[in-house]
């Protein structure tokens, strides 16, 4: 009998969830997880990275089986970067890196597969209503990343699907079809 390295998951998703869109749609995927002692990749920030570290610690995951990626502009802040490391969580610096969305590559880099969902556009427009704008989320560029997908370009209006990580834009970024123009002209309020 052979022991294999277990599967890691990079954990994703927006920075303003609810409890119930966390619970609805991470929960189920963590437990699978973590019954099939799987290990964890996650961000430093808050929303979905935060409550994903606080939920594993709380069903025992063990602290070695999660790492925290920070960009070195993150690492940097010894304050941020102790917080983590007195939960006894590995701390990665991702020395290169110096945007979330680079942290977020080597992330992808470092895993197997995605415990991830960006919301529609039409969530996203009821969260965050005249803020709401156009664009890609760093989570559905974590999905497309995984699938071999570079284009960053914002296709407006694709409602509901929901693939492996799932459909729709995070953290206020959407999914779709339609021209950017017309995204645009909604953007700045012209006809």
């Amino acid at each position: 009998m052979t022991d294999s390295k277990p599967l890691t998951a990079f954990i994703s998703g927006p920075l303003e969830p609810s409890d119930e869109y966390f619970a609805t749609h991470y929960i189920p995927r963590l437990d699978a997880a973590i019954a099939a002692h799987h290990t964890f990749v996650i961000g430093p920030v808050r929303g979905v990275d935060t409550l994903a570290l606080s939920y594993l610690l709380s069903q025992n995951v063990s602290p070695d089986r999660i790492t925290i990626f920070m960009a070195s502009f993150e690492y940097a802040n010894e304050t941020w970067r102790k917080e983590f490391e007195a939960k006894s969580v590995n701390v990665y610096c991702v020395e290169d890196a110096v945007t979330t969305r680079e942290r977020d590559a080597a992330m992808t880099e470092k895993s197997d597969y995605d415990i991830l969902r960006y919301r529609t556009e039409g969530e996203a427009r009821e969260v965050y209503g005249k803020g709401w704008w156009p664009r890609v989320s760093n989570t559905e560029v974590n999905e497309r990343r995984r699938r071999g997908v570079g284009s960053l370009e914002y296709t407006l209006g694709e409602e509901g699907k929901e693939g492996e990580g799932s459909k729709g834009g995070e953290d206020g970024g959407e999914s779709g079809k339609g021209s950017k123009r017309e995204g645009l002209r909604r953007l700045f309020g012209r006809k």
